[in-house]
């Protein structure tokens, strides 16, 4: 099957590294459903270019089972699920408040939990082994002090890259993406400029590319799953 007969589902495609990715996709054959939360000039772009797009806020359960259902209505079959969407927030100052981690379980964990389940039908009818690909974090698994329900959840993330892995071994390889910061903000150059940012053996802000590489690794390889990738430049190692 080419990969214009393919369909990568990409959630969280309106910016940065989703949308660099979704445009990538695009670009190598594949057709691309894309979801985002706002609509903006670049998911206008994105659409222009090729992909289907689908407002989807994944922090409402509703939201992901008519996500759901509209990518069964769009095609029969997936090539690959990646699971991009992701929120950054710190952790209340409130010592009692859930937020920030419910909102946070909803999009890194329960939206995949639910999509991996109820799109599986999708990727066993693809011809060939299909994918499903997780972007956790580099602190998924260190913890974050000021981040401890972005950290939690995305490690909670990682579990469930193992576990399906299993369950859906051999038709689908299910592997997971853990990178440290790969664009700048300019709160990171502040930080930087003060030395109060790690920076990795490797150096920082290594662009987009990198992620886009190690996708295209995961997607042609059929000897991988149960794994998480870091692209970390080097901070794993400390």
């Amino acid at each position: 099957m080419s990969k214009q007969e393919q369909t990568v589902l990409i959630t969280g495609a309106s910016r940065r590294l989703g949308l660099f990715n979704a445009f990538k996709l695009l670009q190598v054959g594949y057709q691309v459903i894309a979801t985002y939360r706002t609509y903006t000039s670049d998911v206008a772009k994105l659409e222009a270019a090729g992909a289907h797009v689908l407002q989807c806020d994944l922090e409402i359960k509703e939201n992901t089972y008519r996500l759901i259902d509209e990518v069964k209505q769009f095609t029969s079959s997936l090539r690959a699920i990646i699971h991009n969407a992701s929120g950054w927030l710190a952790d209340s100052q409130h010592p009692l408040e859930a937020e920030p981690l419910e909102s946070l379980f909803h999009v890194h964990m329960e939206a995949p939990w639910l999509i991996n389940r109820g799109l599986c039908e999708l990727l066993w009818n693809c011809e060939e082994t299909a994918d499903i690909i997780h972007m956790t974090d580099y602190n998924a698994l260190r913890g974050s002090e000021h981040h401890a329900a972005y950290a939690a959840t995305k490690a909670g993330l990682e579990s469930l890259t193992r576990s399906f892995a299993r369950m859906y071994a051999p038709d689908v390889k299910v592997n997971a993406i853990a990178p440290y910061l790969i664009i700048m903000n300019e709160g990171d150059r502040r930080m930087a400029a003060e030395d109060t940012l790690r920076i990795p053996p490797m150096g920082l802000e290594p662009g987009e590319s990198v992620i886009w590489q190690t996708l295209e690794y995961v997607l042609n390889n059929p000897y991988i799953t149960g794994t998480t990738i870091p692209v970390d430049g080097g901070m794993s190692l400390s």
